[in-house]
């Protein structure tokens, strides 16, 4: 790599410096052929992850569909509807149809984008390395160093291409930030963990243990926000809490409807979001039990 300053990213140079102090006991060979493993070996587990969430949420995807509807069901041929109108298909074929989604700018809600950042990955790697660990292989500090180094020598990229045609992109600029603050996060966990190299054995692992429970439960606190965001946010959702107050409305009115039939033809013209009687419907019988469970449960001692 070229020692010259960003004008627009100064802070390379000091990452190099850096991730090269991690380094110091390896040569620019060994950098080179240690980065090509753990690349290789990051862009094979990102595949993999993704493919097992997105297993995961075509089971759920087909049953949401099936259920409740949505407007992912216009792009289900049409030979999947038998002439009643219910559809009929399968996880398999959910996921065929999120394999080849036709616009992947308009996913389905939830959908795995296989958004995967180098650190989470990274951090999964070097976690099943310690399980079994070899001879030879960097060591975490150093695996970080190295990707820290790979994104540094990309802003370069980026750089000697935008002075090979004299001009640059909002793209590319946007591109050479990201890999800056990257490699700079990179940096700060290769120097993390050399000083955790320095402790006890039984301290790091219980340093580990820790931030992968405050982790975990970071995680799943964003998750679940992002889960009732989406609710929130979801139109039928919205309306599936309207009819169900229509519903207990008509339960205080039994003569407003002869029947869940008409309550469901009388829904689907008030709220163009629904789609399917069946559905509202089924929502009945759910609201129905559910009455009738908290009818029969008695109330707790107080």
């Amino acid at each position: 790599m070229s020692q010259h300053p960003h004008k627009r990213f100064p802070l390379t140079d000091a990452i190099y410096q850096r991730a090269s102090h991690v380094l110091k006991n390896c040569n620019r060979n060994q950098w080179q052929a240690s980065t090509n493993t753990l690349r290789t070996e990051m862009d094979a587990l990102k595949v993999s992850l993704h493919s097992k969430e997105l297993e995961e949420f075509s089971g759920e995807f087909a049953r949401r569909l099936i259920q409740d509807g949505g407007w992912e069901l216009q792009f289900f041929p049409d030979y999947m509807r038998d002439e009643n109108g219910t559809w009929n298909f399968t996880a398999d074929d959910a996921a065929a149809l999120l394999g080849n989604w036709p616009d992947p700018t308009w996913l389905p809600d939830g959908c795995p984008d296989q958004q995967f950042s180098d650190i989470e990955i990274l951090e999964e790697i070097l976690h099943q390395r310690r399980r079994s660990p070899q001879d030879g292989q960097p060591t975490d500090a150093q695996c970080y160093a190295l990707i820290a180094l790979e994104k540094v020598f990309m802003v370069d990229v980026l750089f000697s291409e935008r002075s090979k045609n004299g001009r640059s992109t909002d793209q590319s600029m946007f591109q050479a930030s990201m890999l800056a603050t990257e490699a700079m996060e990179m940096v700060c966990i290769a120097e993390r963990e050399q000083m955790l190299a320095r402790l006890p054995t039984a301290t790091t692992d219980r340093i580990r243990e820790i931030e992968a429970e405050v982790l975990k439960d970071a995680r799943r606190v964003m998750a679940k926000s992002a889960a009732e965001a989406r609710w929130i946010n979801d139109p039928k959702a919205i309306a599936k809490q309207q009819v169900k107050e229509c519903w207990e409305m008509w339960q205080a009115a039994p003569q407003n409807y002869k029947s869940a039939t008409a309550f469901a033809r009388d829904m689907l013209s008030k709220y163009e979001d629904l789609e399917n009687p069946d559905v509202i419907r089924r929502w009945c019988r759910e609201w129905q039990d559910e009455s009738a469970s908290n009818i029969m449960t008695p109330p707790a001692a107080s």
